[in-house]
């Protein structure tokens, strides 16, 4: 079972490309284009939600968000609540690439499953939903402190 689930790992990461070096043709890695990814998704954060999220090293982050920042990406601002606090936004070049990278995943998928009938793809995504939320509730488990038996 665990050979089938890490054959499965390795042919997934395969197809979508994620250890390419540059993820959809974009000149950026899977982890710069996360980072872009979830600062979209979530409108503004902070550096260490993304470590979180991520679960990246921080200094790893802080070269990821300068290079970003540098490349006009992303811009850091103070908080208004703590001065000590950078919240990270998107910029508008940023908002376009991360809508890019929308329209890229899509397609990836869209032509991932077009050998597929209609019922496959509903089978795959009932599989797909299924599995997502398995990993969901292991990810719950880990957050708990360990129970007494």
């Amino acid at each position: 079972m665990i050979a089938d689930i890490r054959r499965f790992n390795r042919r997934y990461t395969n197809i979508l490309g994620v250890l390419n070096r540059h993820v959809l043709d974009t000149g950026y890695t899977f982890t710069e284009a996360r980072v872009v990814i979830e600062i979209g998704l979530n409108g503004a954060c902070i550096a260490n939600t993304l470590v979180d999220a991520l679960n990246i090293d921080r200094s790893y982050m802080s070269r990821i968000v300068n290079k970003l920042c540098k490349e006009g990406l992303l811009v850091k601002e103070s908080s208004n609540t703590d001065q000590r606090i950078s919240l990270l936004r998107l910029t508008p070049k940023g908002t376009e690439f991360y809508n890019q990278l929308n329209e890229r995943s899509d397609e990836q998928i869209i032509r991932l499953f077009r050998g597929l009938t209609a019922k496959e793809m509903k089978e795959l995504h009932a599989s797909i939903m299924s599995i997502q939320k398995k990993l969901d509730k292991l990810e719950r488990m880990e957050r708990k402190p360990d129970d007494p038996i």
